[in-house]
């Protein structure tokens, strides 16, 4: 039995409200599922995976305006990278 921490991982996550917007910004956007709902399908897929694999997944909210802001304040291009890294710098504090 191991006393490693669990490892947490940031998954970014969109509102039904923000999807196409959020989607429009991205220079990979071909890596975005065309909808909300097959994006959803997919998300929820990976997170379950996640779990199973024992990571502690952290739904993280990308909000189109701020993400925006962090990627003109980190000379980042909008794409999956930024993505990825955006989760993991703003996922909020583990509660254990």
């Amino acid at each position: 039995m191991s006393d490693a921490p669990t490892r947490r991982i940031g998954l970014p996550w969109y509102r039904r409200e923000d999807y196409t917007r959020i989607r429009d910004m991205m220079v990979d956007r071909h890596n975005l599922s065309p909808t909300y709902e097959t994006w959803l399908a997919a998300a929820e897929n990976n997170e379950s995976v996640g779990r199973e694999a024992g990571l502690e997944i952290v739904r993280v909210t990308i909000e189109p305006a701020a993400f925006a802001r962090w990627c003109d304040e980190k000379g980042r291009e909008p794409d999956s990278a930024a993505r990825a890294a955006y989760a993991a710098e703003t996922m909020p504090p583990s509660a254990s």
